[in-house]
């Protein structure tokens, strides 16, 4: 059959590997690892080439060769490693951020504005303690979690210390939930020192994610692209921008006057958002979608060199308008606030650099270029549109002074708003949701042709958006405004919460899957001997009769499937002997005896019936053997 075989561009991964599982080594070593489980993901050789920044020809040659001379009996699908999963833990708490602490609040809190009929009717703290979460829990999260699955594969290599990303996410979590609870509540002797504990655990945990990918991306190897510039510079936004926020939120937070509080913010608000929103999540995005575009839309790729121009104008355009602020605020003179539009303009023309090629405003190619033939992907209109958000909030922040004319306000909280909405929600927020249902799927290995096109959570988001953007300009001449603009906040979590849900139930089918996948796998070779090194969830998952020996010598909680599962899981027999007393030599010695003795058969009175009787304790874990084996990478 393999001499009658030949890869084309056409061929979907999960065809190629039924019919030819010789071909997976090539695919592993070009980045599928871990990707769409056991088949692969539901995609074309072409559009897997293109997205691996791997040759066409060059691939399908290896493949060719793998396939028409093996060199050996093909090795199955390795189970997923925390580094193939540890994008889930991620996306699932930035899903459970943006429907608590980010858009469920912030709809909230909209209302209480539209009732106030004033968006300065509010606490700063609590409007500040929301865009937090906005941030850090819903942007900073999926950021992290679609890097550190993506990006080394992008490289063609492996995450560099995958569990350290474990305790990263802990991190992060940690230090947005002390942050999101303290910052509401200044007046409390607590919430200061919490607030910028919390602010200190983030920034730590920012600057170990930007330094490990740093480190990946060094020793992958890898050519140092505009894309990849894009991204590095976004990631040393992250850590400015943690440091920034922690430090402004200490200083509004411990005020000693109204007026100080006024000061810092009216100040340092403003360029933290710019650092916050046109740094870290403009770079960051750009930077993706210059690597991933010319796939998904099949479009032209920036030039290289205008891609390192862009990177340049960008980076001078933030540090100027964040500066120029600052130093504008401090010297009281409002002809340097003229000279904004400067940075403002090259922020405009640096973006154009990078876009223009892509000829967005363009219908996307035949239907199949995204991966599948046949199929028009579903995530290519969350993309195209939230780059028309991006270009309106552009136009509007050119047009600010316009505004100020016109309406007679020396400065409009409203439209600045409007602005600062219409590129988080418009195009950051559909960015995310663009990309992720693009690539969760492909990551769980789910059919692109038996998913929804999600049209519902595109047109609540973007109606809610635009009622949002334009009410809330017009409340300078219309005060009737006010009492429409909290409609917009209920649309747009009707669209991320059917978006979301939708999302979670992908990951939540793709880990069960990979679940069964473990039970159905060859059972794993056995040590003959018990080592200190050995887990003793491992042991008594080998050798069940080696509970009963752990439970006699004292380590009686190893009888709970739950604890067996987790805790005993991280938990060495070293570690166990000195824990429970234990000399190590006798324990060893004790658990081989168990392991090298006849199995005992039940006992004669049991009724055969181990859910219900009372020899149910002694039989568990026997029964839990085989549902244990499940528990491996993404327990990590």
């Amino acid at each position: 059959m393999s001499g009658s075989f030949t890869p084309t561009a056409e061929t979907l991964i999960p065809d190629l590997l039924k019919a030819q599982p010789a071909a997976r080594p090539v695919l592993d070593r070009h980045g599928l690892h871990g990707c769409g489980g056991s088949r692969g993901p539901v995609e074309s050789l072409g559009f897997f080439a293109q997205m691996h920044g791997v040759p066409l020809e060059h691939l399908l040659a290896e493949l060719t060769e793998a396939i028409h001379q093996p060199t050996g009996e093909a090795e199955p699908a390795a189970p997923p490693s925390v580094a193939d999963t540890i994008y889930r833990r991620y996306f699932f708490a930035a899903i459970a951020v943006i429907l608590t602490a980010g858009a469920v609040w912030g709809a909230y809190l909209l209302w209480r504005i539209g009732f106030a009929g004033s968006f300065t009717a509010l606490s700063i703290h609590h409007v500040n303690a929301h865009g937090h979460a906005q941030i850090f829990g819903w942007v900073g999260l999926f950021i992290m979690g679609f890097a550190y699955q993506a990006f080394p594969r992008f490289w063609q290599t492996t995450l560099v210390a995958p569990r350290l990303a474990v305790l990263t996410f802990a991190a992060m979590l940690v230090g947005l939930v002390m942050c999101t609870l303290a910052m509401p509540v200044p007046e409390q002797p607590w919430a200061a020192p919490a607030a910028l504990a919390g602010g200190a655990i983030t920034a730590l945990a920012a600057a170990v994610f930007a330094g490990q990918l740093g480190v990946t991306f060094h020793r992958s190897k890898a050519p140092l692209e505009p894309w990849v510039g894009f991204v590095l510079v976004a990631l040393g936004w992250f850590v400015v921008q943690s440091l920034y926020a922690t430090w402004h939120t200490w200083q509004l937070m411990t005020a000693a006057t109204q007026d100080a509080l006024l000061w810092q913010l009216a100040t340092y608000q403003a360029p933290l958002r710019d650092v916050q929103i046109h740094g870290l999540a403009l770079f960051m995005i750009l930077g993706v979608s210059m690597r991933m575009m010319p796939a998904l839309l099949n479009a032209r790729p920036t030039p290289q060199r205008r891609g390192w121009t862009a990177l340049a104008v960008l980076s001078l355009a933030v540090v100027t308008e964040s500066v120029l602020f600052i130093v504008y605020r401090w010297s009281g003179n409002h002809w340097l606030a003229a000279w904004l539009m400067a940075p403002w303009v090259m922020l405009t023309a640096g973006i154009a650099m990078v876009v223009w090629p892509w000829r967005l405003w363009r219908r996307p190619g035949a239907p199949g270029a995204p991966g599948v033939p046949g199929v028009r992907d579903r995530s290519t209109k969350f993309i195209r549109t939230a780059y028309l958000w991006l270009a309106i909030s552009l136009v509007m922040l050119l047009l600010l002074p316009v505004h100020h004319l016109l309406s007679g306000l020396p400065f409009s909280h409203a439209y600045y708003g409007a602005i600062r909405h219409a590129i988080t929600v418009g195009f950051i927020s559909l960015m995310i949701m663009g990309m992720a249902a693009k690539v969760v799927p492909t990551l769980n290995g789910v059919d692109p042709r038996t998913l929804p096109a999600l049209w519902g959570p595109f047109v609540l988001v973007n109606v809610g958006c635009f009622l949002r953007v334009s009410l809330q300009s017009l409340t300078d001449w219309y005060a009737t405004a006010f009492l429409l603009v909290g409609v917009s906040g209920v649309l747009e979590v009707a669209g991320l919460a059917w978006w979301s849900m939708h999302l979670a139930g992908i990951m939540w089918r793709g880990r069960r899957s990979e679940g069964h996948a473990r039970e159905l796998a060859a059972p794993e070779a056995l040590p003959a001997r018990l080592a200190a090194h050995h887990f003793v969830g491992d042991v008594v998952r080998w050798y069940p009769q080696t509970i009963a020996v752990l439970a006699d010598l004292g380590f009686t909680p190893v009888r709970h499937p739950v604890l067996r599962r987790t805790l005993a899981r991280r938990v060495t027999l070293a570690q166990a002997s000195l824990v429970g007393g234990v000399p190590l030599a006798d324990l060893l010695a004790a658990l081989n005896t168990a392991i090298d003795a006849p199995p005992e058969s039940a006992p004669s009175s049991c009724c055969g019936d181990c859910q219900q009787c009372p020899c149910a304790a002694e039989h568990e874990p026997v029964r839990a053997t085989t549902a244990d084996v499940s528990f491996t990478g993404d327990q990590a």
